[in-house]
């Protein structure tokens, strides 16, 4: 999905049952890279930069759309070239990951592609990305193709004219530039039939990764969740819509990509908002994906989050505003700390163990010296004990100025328990932005359940 298009949905611990669905014979595989969507670095350079200092992580791959507009900005667009090609030359390793658009929507067909009518224009895209210093770039030939809302929709009796067209455009830029380096992912949406896989696909000799989108959204009443499903109800709903639809989908483009000897991608996914048919927050789903992604066994090649919020879905978990900074605050604060976890080496707790809510800050704009009330709540799906913290910091430095423990706080099977915990700033700190920050521990202190940053507010 760009911020223009929609797919038609659509654990690091995960479950023996689930790992044995997905399991096959170990691979040589190397550890798959991790890209991103944040937006077009020429109107958001320090996006991705951004996006890397939240996420703890250095991202080297960093995904691009071209417009479906004109030829001109398919063929050498200027304005995006050059912008990628900062980024990328900025510092070793880096790469591009471009969504690259067949023909301009209403200006062209799969049929006149197939027929070479528009290799001149790739082959000329192909100099342009060359001259650019965006050799080695993965290309997205005319993404997610087996969805009706593209230009290039392969359906409808389309599907070997898609194949055709795609064999062209890898053909057009490998002979304009064959030192380029240039790696081409054939890439449809998670629920493209086994059919249309198969009458689609142009052949190995020009795909190196088999790729699909997939977001949490749910169908037949499993999703948008009610308000009052919470707790193990809220986590139950979000297994089944799993085992329903995206499990057997995993298996299949996992099956498909291993009879071919290619790896798999994973360019686009993500959570989504309840609004647009989503599971919400949804730590569930997260973690089967990092499980899926990170099996050597899959064979994943690269995965890039779509962390931005779209027109047609919300799907962010940075912090990452507008202007590069660290100011947004995210719809989903557990599956962001699990995410963030995950990079930071640190192994997130067992399936839907523990969610929170975002912390509240009360009066907004706190004075130095003066009580001010910091609210939260906290669920367990399971039976257990934890340590509850919030802790006050500044935002720059993070320095700790204040914090309250809650401990050994036994919750029942899918029990929320809140907490209203009063501070204050003594008048020996500085003014300015301050946030809250919401832990939760085992009960031993051994594990850190989740960590979450949550609130920033003024403080005169």
């Amino acid at each position: 999905m760009n911020s223009g298009s929609r797919k038609h949905l659509a654990s690091v611990l995960a479950s023996l049952v689930a790992l044995a669905v997905l399991a096959v014979a170990p691979s040589a595989s190397a550890q798959p890279l991790t890209g991103v969507y944040h937006g077009e670095v020429f109107s958001q350079p320090r996006a991705i930069d951004a996006y890397s200092e939240w996420l703890g992580y250095e991202v080297t791959l960093a995904q691009g759309h071209q417009d479906k507009d004109t030829w001109e900005n398919i063929e050498n667009p200027t304005w995006q070239l050059g912008a990628w090609s900062r980024w990328v030359k900025a510092k070793p390793g880096r790469r591009l990951n471009y969504s690259v658009s067949i023909f301009p929507e209403g200006q062209g067909s799969l049929a006149q592609c197939a027929q070479g009518q528009y290799d001149f224009r790739f082959r000329n895209l192909a100099t342009h990305m060359v001259n650019a210093g965006l050799q080695r770039s993965i290309i997205r030939v005319g993404w997610e193709f087996s969805g009706f809302w593209m230009p290039w929709y392969a359906g409808n009796g389309q599907e070997a004219n898609y194949a055709e067209c795609f064999r062209r455009i890898v053909t057009a830029m490998r002979t304009s530039q064959p030192s380029a380096g240039f790696e081409f992912d054939w890439n449809p949406n998670y629920d493209i039939s086994p059919a249309m896989m198969t009458a689609t696909y142009p052949g190995n000799a020009y795909v190196d990764y088999i790729g699909f989108d997939l977001y949490d959204q749910g169908w037949q009443g499993r999703y948008p969740i009610p308000s009052t499903c919470t707790g193990q109800c809220r986590l139950d709903r979000w297994k089944l819509n799993w085992d329903v639809q995206f499990a057997p989908a995993l298996t299949k483009f996992r099956d498909f990509a291993q009879a071919r000897g290619k790896r798999l991608s994973v360019p686009e996914w993500g959570v989504n908002d309840p609004a647009t048919t989503g599971g919400g927050d949804n730590t569930w789903f997260v973690q089967q994906m990092l499980a899926f992604i990170f099996n050597p066994a899959n064979n994943v090649g690269y995965h890039s989050y779509f962390d931005w919020q779209a027109g047609d879905g919300h799907h962010q978990l940075s912090d990452v505003d507008a202007n590069g900074g660290h100011t947004f605050q995210t719809e989903f604060p557990n599956a962001a700390a699990l995410y963030k976890a995950h990079f930071a080496g640190t192994p997130p707790p067992p399936p839907g163990t523990v969610t929170t809510t975002r912390a509240t800050v009360s009066p907004t704009t706190v004075t130095r010296g003066q009580s001010f009330q910091v609210a939260g709540s906290v669920t367990a799906s399971s039976a257990m004990t934890v340590n509850v913290k919030y802790e006050i910091r500044s935002v720059t430095g993070s320095t700790l100025i204040v914090d309250r423990i809650y401990g050994n706080q036994a919750f029942t099977a899918g029990q929320t328990r809140s907490f209203n915990t009063p501070f204050t700033i003594g008048t020996d700190k500085p003014a300015g932005t301050y946030r809250v920050d919401t832990l939760v521990y085992s009960a031993d202190w051994s594990k850190t359940l989740l960590y979450r940053n949550d609130t920033t507010f003024t403080v005169n």
